[in-house]
């Protein structure tokens, strides 16, 4: 049989298990996993010895900035970046400007990142107080799901009335789409930050910590449930930040509410006092919250980890505490900062793949196109070498933001090749791909 592409000599990663083994593609796609025939030929050969073949990392929480505030960011630059890190498929938010709440706005989106594009996408949707109408259209047209901000970030979005919102719910459990939350309560923010903008003498990560406490999260969280046991709706919790919150989600998987939960590497690795302020909401909490989110991740609680990449200018970002905008950059830094915690063992390639690509793809109804390394799927590979080893530098990474929180970190685990539908986007510390290669990518209801 003559491929497309072959990998051979590489250790092949699944959720389940690890094995050394060969990978060949035909025509975009997934031929054979396993024992190659000598006869075997192709137009391509990769050699992946002492690397490791993933099936292709999915960042599912991105904020390119595209259309609108691509001062920040656009889909050139945040693809790019993705490609840099090992990042095949990327999931792009809707709180863009004007925001993608409506069929013309989605396609306007969907015709950029089509044009800039280097790696596969994903598309949210806004759900907004007058945008029901709307939705039918927007599933139509390959929606991967809709969000919902029942707390204020980037765009100062309002969430929809209760009722508006509980006609949506409705409408998403008849169509089978999943609903995301940014799960933080405005009312209790506006409270809380109001009298911390009083304080003095506190380090502004814990004061940034107090202004939106844990209760902002829980009470979110356990509204976004209600919702969804009374309508029968699937939902998500994005960015999940604190112990109070993974037990208000497993409750509710104890019931049997289908809410899937998500946490990023901020979470995991950064301290609310730690030396440098790191501006995000939800905010970066303490230790306590980080182990009680790593055992969270450890028992399937967390079906996801995404990098909730979401840039600013660095001036932006080197304004006072309450004129900063929140938000962090991380599209690039997903991969090899979880590679790294493999290799100081907090967590197995295996459970990566579980959490970073088989997940996010069963979250979000892509699964097996994505997410699997299975004869068929789209032949998106993450090769990478866990004896590699560097400092992550703001000034070498490829964001327009030129911003990061890992800025002087030693890692070891780095990303050798990005591999889209049998094309190589990402080699060598190269970037390979065509501008405009990513397509998008719908999940099948």
């Amino acid at each position: 049989m003559r491929y497309d592409l072959i990998l051979k000599n590489g250790t092949i990663v699944t959720s389940e298990q690890s094995f050394t083994g060969n990978v060949a593609v035909k025509g975009g796609k997934i031929a054979l996993v396993g024992k190659i025939e000598e006869a075997d030929t192709a137009d391509e050969v990769y050699d992946a010895d002492g690397k490791h073949i993933l099936p292709g990392i999915i960042d599912a929480h991105v904020h390119f900035r595209d259309p609108g505030l691509t001062g920040k960011e656009d889909f050139r630059t945040g693809s790019a970046a993705a490609a840099f890190g090992g990042v095949t498929t990327v999931a792009d938010m809707p709180n863009t400007v004007p925001a993608t709440s409506t069929l013309e706005r989605f396609n306007e989106k969907l015709n950029i990142a089509r044009e800039k594009s280097y790696v596969d996408f994903a598309l949210f949707s806004l759900l907004s107080n007058d945008n029901t109408d709307e939705m039918e259209g927007l599933i139509k047209a390959g929606t991967v799901g809709f969000k919902v901000f029942l707390g204020t970030s980037t765009g100062d979005i309002a969430a929809p009335r209760a009722g508006v919102l509980f006609e949506q719910m409705k409408k998403c459990a008849s169509y089978g789409i999943r609903a995301g939350f940014h799960a933080e309560t405005s009312e209790l923010n506006a409270h809380f930050t109001a009298i911390c903008r009083e304080k003095t003498g506190v380090p502004e990560g814990i004061l940034l910590e107090q202004a939106r406490p844990v209760i902002s999260e829980v009470l979110a969280i356990q509204t976004a449930v209600c919702y969804a046991q009374f309508t029968g709706a699937k939902i998500h919790i994005h960015h999940v930040t604190s112990k109070e919150g993974c037990a208000v989600i497993e409750q509710a998987q104890s019931r049997g509410v289908s809410v899937s939960a998500e946490t990023c590497p901020h979470y995991l690795l950064l301290d609310s006092g730690g030396e440098k302020t790191n501006k995000v909401y939800p905010p970066i909490r303490d230790e306590s919250h980080r182990k009680a989110l790593w055992e969270a991740v450890g028992k399937g609680l967390i079906n996801v980890i995404a990098s909730d990449h979401a840039p600013h200018a660095s001036v932006e970002k080197a304004l006072p505490l309450w004129q900063a905008p929140a938000g962090l950059c991380g599209v690039e830094t997903l991969v090899p900062l979880m590679l790294n915690e493999v290799n100081r063992g907090k967590l197995s390639l295996n459970d990566f793949v579980r959490l970073s690509s088989e997940g996010p793809a069963k979250v979000w109804g892509i699964y097996p196109q994505k997410g699997a390394l299975l004869p068929g799927a789209d032949a998106d590979f993450t090769v990478v070498d866990m004896k590699k080893k560097r400092k992550i530098l703001e000034k070498e990474l490829h964001s327009r933001s030129g911003t990061s929180p890992y800025d002087g970190m030693e890692i070891q685990g780095l990303p050798a090749a990005t591999i889209v539908r049998g094309v190589f986007v990402m080699r060598d510390g190269e970037l390979t791909g065509e501008k405009g290669y990513g397509v998008l990518i719908s999940p099948v209801h």
